[in-house]
């Protein structure tokens, strides 16, 4: 059956705007949505956001916790955990919750209620139990966090959740794994891409080859395997290379101090980027060789396909999907070792192989572009639509 899409209410909730794929997906989302339907944001911990993605926002109805900065909610938290820890019964932060949602929802009756990552789909399907309102969540992964202590605390989600829309066939076949109720709808829908930089041709040939490395500052994307493999790769080719790192964590901060004076020539640390597009678009090669638990569809690979820029990466999560086009992939995917972690001689041979090999860097670019097709952003906000209004009917 064809549906008629109508104009919707929809409240869109998540509990914090740090800098990262998830926040960034939501801000686009809501943009994209706020022109066609009456939106509203609901974000507790707002003041705790990024300023970058709390811009995006602007002009779109938001409500947070009244009185909150960041200092106020690292204070409210203790509290909250110190009566916990006595009185398990009694939390704090539900509580507010549920008051804050249900008088928004007194006075403003959604359709329909979007959350993004596990805390915001909990008290949204805690606050509205007993609600009709249909609630649909955008997977980003978080599911392969949940240790079996923690299920209690999804139990309330896996009763109450109308839909769930995930952003790969691999996330979609990893949520098969849990209790869900009879009632959940399941759909896949490729994040969609707004571009901010518009691209620009690179040279085939360039005299200086720049390779670069897009993602939050965690271990887990790879950054030491990165700079490692670099090391070797600068033992073995001869054309000149840089290596760009575009991020800022803890990781970085332990990178930065074991740099060379002689490393620093041609190793650049950008810090935290508000717009990690403009470096993207200067890139010959990407990187992320990534083993974080629940990668879904790293934004940053979103963006380096979008520039036609080829990638070295990891086949976890939704990736090799992402890099898939009818003549091969976009890129290289290189094996992991037994830990997970990305095999650093793997990594040195695929960056050793696209820096010397100027054709196939040209062909996986090319390939680049037509598979950054994919996350086409009237594509994804047609297909929400679509899912939105299947939840409302049912």
């Amino acid at each position: 059956m064809e549906l008629c899409f109508s104009f919707l209410r929809i409240l869109m909730a998540i509990h914090s705007l740090p800098a990262g794929g998830a926040e960034k997906f939501f801000t686009t989302l809501a943009r994209a949505l706020a022109p066609r339907h009456e939106l509203c944001c609901y974000i507790p911990c707002l003041p705790a956001g990024d300023p970058g993605m709390i811009q995006r926002l602007s002009g779109i109805p938001i409500v947070s916790f009244p009185l909150f900065n960041h200092f106020g909610y690292k204070v409210f938290y203790k509290l909250r955990q110190m009566i916990i820890a006595r009185f398990p019964w009694i939390d704090i932060e539900a509580r507010l919750h549920r008051f804050m949602l249900g008088r928004l929802q007194r006075r403003w009756r959604c359709d329909v209620v979007n959350t993004q990552l596990f805390s915001a789909t909990r008290f949204c399907c805690e606050s509205f139990a007993a609600d009709t309102v249909a609630i649909i969540e955008s997977d980003h992964g978080h599911y392969a966090f949940l240790q079996p202590k923690d299920m209690p605390l999804a139990q309330p989600i896996f009763d109450r959740l109308n839909g769930l829309v995930c952003p790969s066939m691999a996330n979609l076949e990893f949520s098969r794994r849990f209790p869900w109720n009879a009632r959940l709808q399941r759909c896949t829908i490729p994040y969609g891409y707004e571009r901010q930089v518009p691209p620009h041709d690179r040279p085939v040939q360039p005299a200086v080859i720049t390779l670069g490395l897009v993602a939050r500052g965690v271990i887990w994307k790879g950054w030491l395997e990165a700079l490692a493999a670099a090391r070797l790769v600068r033992e073995r080719v001869t054309h000149p290379f840089r290596l760009v790192f575009v991020g800022a964590g803890p990781c970085i901060d332990e990178i930065a101090p074991t740099l060379t004076q002689d490393e620093r020539q041609w190793i650049e640390l950008t810090g935290h980027q508000d717009l990690p597009e403009k470096w993207i678009a200067d890139f010959d090669i990407a990187l992320l060789p990534t083993y974080l638990p629940g990668e879904s569809l790293p934004n940053s690979i979103i963006e380096y396909l979008a520039h036609g820029v080829p990638v070295i990466t990891t086949g976890v999560g939704g990736i090799p999907e992402m890099l898939a086009t009818p003549d091969g992939l976009a890129g290289i995917l290189i094996e992991q070792e037994p830990d997970g972690k990305a095999s650093v001689p793997a990594l040195a041979e695929a960056m050793t192989q696209l820096i010397n090999q100027h054709e196939l860097r040209a062909e996986l670019s090319q390939r680049a572009k037509v598979a950054s097709r994919r996350f086409d952003l009237d594509a994804c906000i047609a297909a929400y639509e679509q899912a939105f209004e299947a939840a409302r009917l049912n």
